[in-house]
C-alpha cells in the first residue's frame, strides 16, 4: 500500500520494541509499570493518498475496526472534498506495562515476570530500590528457570543472605539440588541478588583449593618428600624450600619428563591463575622460568605472570623456536586478544607472527630432545 497508514501488525511491533526496552525498568519500579504508556500514531491518509489507493485505505480502516487487542483505538471524523466525511482511526493508546506487553504479544511472559519478581522480592526482602534493581537485572536469567530451579534460587539466595560467612563448601549448603554444577551455572545471578540484598557479592562459602602439580627436580631440596606430588598454593607457600631455580610449565607432561636438575623445582602454572604462584616467597626469591604454549593464550599467561614477577624469563617462546617448528603448528580456533605489554621483543614478534597466521604451537609438540637441549643451555648460561 502506498499509503503510510499504520496497520495493527506494525503497531504490535512498536509495542514489542517498547516492551523489550522498558521491561527492566518496569520490573524495578512497579509504579512506573502502572503509569507508563505508549501512544502509536496511526497516520490517517491524506485525500491525495486515498485517491491513489482507495482499496488500501478501506482495508486499513477495516483492520482497525476489527482490532480486538489491548489498548484504546481513538477515532476521529475527517472531511475530504472528494470523498466526504469519514470516521478514521487516529491513534492507539496503551496504558500501563500490561497493555503494552499484551499488544506486543508478551502478555504471558510479563505476567510470569511479575509473579516471579514478587516472589523474589518477598523472599529476599524487605524490598528496597537496590533489591528491586538486582531482581530486574537478573530477570532474563531467572525467567528461564523451571519451577524447581526457581525454588532453588530463592531458597539459596535467602540462606546465603542469612548466613553471610558460613564457610561451608558448596556441597554442604542445606538446599536440595544446589551442588557445585548448579551454583557454577547460576553463580552470577545469585551474586547479583545478594548484592541487592546486602550490598556485596560475596557468598561467604569456601571452594576446594586448586591443586598444583610439583616436581622436585632436585630431591635433596626436600628430603623424604615424593619427587612428584600435588598440593595447594597455600601448602606450597608453607614448604621449607629454597630452590635456586623455579620452572613453571603449562603442560603437566613436562613435569614428568624433566630430568634431575640441581636446586630446581618445577611447577604446573595453572593457566590464567599462574599469578597465584607469585605469592610464594621461595618462588619469588628464585630464578624463575616460564615455558608455555606458543599461542595467544600462552603469551597472555606469560604477560600476566610477568606483571607480578618482573624477573621471570621465558623458555622456547621466541621467534627462533616458532620458525624452526612452524610445520608442527595447528590452527588456533579461539585466540585471545588480551592486551599484552610485558613481553620481550622476541616474544612479541613470535606472538604477532602467530596471530597473523592464526596458529598455535603446543608446548608438547616441540621434539623433546630439542626442548631439553634448549632448556639446559638456557639454565647453564643464565640467559
Amino acid at each position: 500500500m502506498s499509503v503510510r497508514c499504520v496497520l495493527p501488525p506494525a503497531a504490535a511491533a512498536k509495542a514489542l520494541t517498547t516492551y523489550s526496552s522498558r521491561r527492566r525498568r518496569w520490573l524495578a519500579d512497579s509504579a512506573l509499570a502502572e503509569q507508563d504508556s505508549l501512544t502509536v500514531a496511526l497516520h490517517p491518509p491524506s485525500e491525495h493518498q486515498i485517491a491513489e489507493d482507495p482499496d488500501a485505505v478501506v482495508a486499513w480502516v477495516r483492520s482497525w475496526r476489527a482490532y480486538t487487542g489491548a489498548g484504546h483505538v481513538e477515532w476521529a471524523m475527517r472531511r475530504w472534498p472528494s470523498f466526504g466525511t469519514q470516521e478514521v482511526p487516529v491513534r492507539l493508546t496503551l496504558s500501563g506495562a500490561c497493555q503494552i506487553a499484551s499488544a506486543g504479544g508478551r502478555e504471558t511472559e510479563w505476567r510470569a515476570l511479575m509473579i516471579r519478581r514478587d516472589v523474589l522480592v518477598d523472599r529476599l526482602g524487605p524490598g528496597t530500590e537496590t533489591l528491586s534493581a538486582a531482581v530486574a537485572a537478573t530477570a532474563a536469567n531467572w525467567l528461564d528457570l523451571d519451577d524447581d530451579d526457581f525454588v532453588r534460587l530463592t531458597t539459596i539466595a535467602r540462606w546465603l543472605s542469612d548466613h553471610p560467612n558460613s564457610g561451608y563448601f558448596i556441597r554442604q549448603l542445606p538446599v536440595p539440588g544446589v551442588d557445585t554444577k548448579w551454583l557454577s551455572r547460576h553463580r552470577g545471578m545469585v551474586e547479583t541478588l545478594l548484592e541487592g540484598v546486602r550490598g556485596h557479592r560475596e557468598l561467604g562459602i569456601r571452594s576446594l583449593p586448586g591443586m598444583r602439580d610439583v616436581a622436585l627436580c632436585d630431591p635433596d631440596l626436600l628430603i623424604g618428600t615424593p619427587r612428584r606430588f600435588a598440593t595447594s598454593v597455600e601448602e606450597l607457600t608453607a614448604l621449607p624450600l629454597a630452590p635456586a631455580r623455579t620452572v613453571i610449565l603449562e603442560n603437566k607432561v613436562g613435569l614428568y619428563a624433566l630430568p634431575r636438575l640441581a636446586e630446581t623445582v618445577a611447577l604446573h602454572g595453572g593457566g590464567y591463575t599462574v599469578h597465584e604462584l607469585a605469592g610464594i616467597p621461595w618462588v619469588v626469591n628464585s630464578e624463575v622460568w616460564y615455558w608455555g604454549d606458543l599461542d595467544s593464550h600462552g603469551f597472555a599467561i606469560l604477560d600476566r605472570l610477568r606483571r607480578h614477577l618482573p624477573h621471570v624469563r621465558s623458555l622456547l617462546m621466541d621467534t627462533d623456536t616458532l620458525d624452526r617448528w612452524r610445520t608442527l603448528a595447528v590452527r588456533e580456533h579461539k585466540p585471545t586478544f588480551n592486551e599484552v605489554s610485558h613481553l620481550t621483543e622476541s616474544e612479541a614478534a613470535a606472538l604477532q607472527s602467530l596471530r597473523e597466521d592464526d596458529l598455535r604451537l603446543e608446548q608438547e609438540r616441540i621434539p623433546w630432545p630439542y626442548a631439553l637441549e634448549r632448556l639446559l643451555a638456557a639454565f647453564d648460561s643464565g640467559q
